[in-house]
């Protein structure tokens, strides 16, 4: 969904919410009215059929779905929409990946499939482990300078509610907090690159907080002592607090703030994202997998639309559990849009309290194709 054709329907809808004359002439000829407001024919007869699932796929605000159901087709209950999202296979847009970012990829940090794996089926932990250890290989393969992860905050309290980025000379931590302060590790820092990002965010208006020590938890061991092990790479930590603040739109606007910066540095830069896909800790909830969604994104992924989901109000992740997504969509925004993935590995598993998944973007065929 680019943002021309998001706009073009969001202004449609208004458009005909305000003038009764021209909703009734819509109504009547949906595909030639729909045609005046700039709409094709297909769009024009989603909103004439009311399917708001449609249109908050598409990104549209629920504010501005619900007329077409409730006022543009007097469905006072809203039975036609069954809050389902739909992948489009719609063609991608053009990718346009920074030139020097060799790497991304998004996985998991389950910190059970390294402390006590034996919780979940063998075969599911073996699949994902196997899932890994191939992105293991790519991120070998690309021999990134320095690598960006993004990770959510689990145990460390940061001053403001902002994203925070790791500026330290070196990164430490273990997961003493799972009884396993055996799983541990340290890692060099980019202290100039990291400062370079904090720069850049706050000259674009964001805000972002700055970081001298970041304490390495499981967001940030799991998948990299699992990717670590062939490479030595110093490590820019990237940190979200969906607790105080969830805003998909900004994390793809931070993402992409980061664009040029990684153009600047002339270094070869990678990015892991980390984190979800469906996740619950709240009582009584935990363990719930959300499959039909999970596979939604992997679907949107897989075809090159990832950031769609950027556009979504926040409680359409919340609801599903994606609280740790804003970790992808920050590497999405960078990257930029029109990329596919290989999904290495998805798992549910219950007792460890998720759906699992490893994924890797196909940055280097995005940017063969734009030659």
């Amino acid at each position: 969904m680019t943002a021309d054709l998001l706009s073009r329907l969001e202004n449609a809808i208004l458009e005909l919410g305000r003038r009764p004359d021209l909703l009734k002439q819509f109504q009547n000829d949906p595909i030639a009215v729909g045609q005046e407001l700039g709409l094709d024919p297909e769009w024009a007869l989603v909103i004439a059929a009311g399917d708001r699932d449609r249109l908050r796929s598409a990104g549209v605000n629920d504010g501005i779905t619900i007329l077409v159901s409730r006022w543009f087709r007097g469905d006072l209950a809203d039975s036609g929409s069954a809050g389902g999202f739909h992948a489009s296979s719609r063609e991608i847009e053009q990718s346009d990946v920074p030139t020097n970012l060799v790497f991304a990829a998004g996985c998991s940090h389950v910190p059970d499939l390294l402390a006590r794996p034996e919780i979940d089926p063998a075969d599911s932990v073996e699949r994902l482990t196997q899932g890994y250890q191939k992105l293991a290989e790519e991120l070998a393969a690309a021999a990134p300078d320095v690598l960006l992860v993004t990770a959510d905050c689990h145990f460390q309290s940061f001053t403001s509610g902002a994203f925070v980025v790791g500026t330290g000379a070196s990164h430490t931590g273990s997961m003493a907090f799972f009884g396993r302060p055996d799983l541990d590790l340290t890692v060099e820092g980019s202290p100039e690159l990291a400062s370079s990002i904090v720069r850049a965010v706050r000259d674009a208006g964001l805000e972002v907080e700055d970081a001298p020590e970041v304490h390495l938890d499981h967001g940030l061991i799991v998948p990299l002592r699992q990717l670590l092990s062939d490479v030595k790479v110093p490590i820019i930590p990237i940190i979200t607090q969906p607790a105080r603040s969830f805003s998909p739109w900004n994390a793809r606007a931070f993402g992409e703030q980061l664009r040029s910066v990684v153009e600047a540095s002339n270094l070869r830069v990678g990015v892991l994202a980390t984190g979800g896909l469906s996740h619950w800790l709240d009582p009584g909830v935990f363990g719930k997998v959300d499959i039909e969604f999970d596979t939604h994104i992997l679907e949107l992924l897989q075809l090159g639309h990832g950031l769609d989901l950027a556009k979504l109000e926040p409680f359409a992740l919340l609801s599903h559990g994606q609280y740790e997504f804003l970790n992808w969509i920050i590497m999405l925004g960078l990257v930029g849009p029109g990329v596919c993935a290989d999904v290495f590995a998805y798992e549910p598993m219950e007792a460890s309290g998720g759906g699992w998944t490893v994924v890797n973007l196909r940055i280097d065929q995005a940017a063969q194709a734009r030659l």
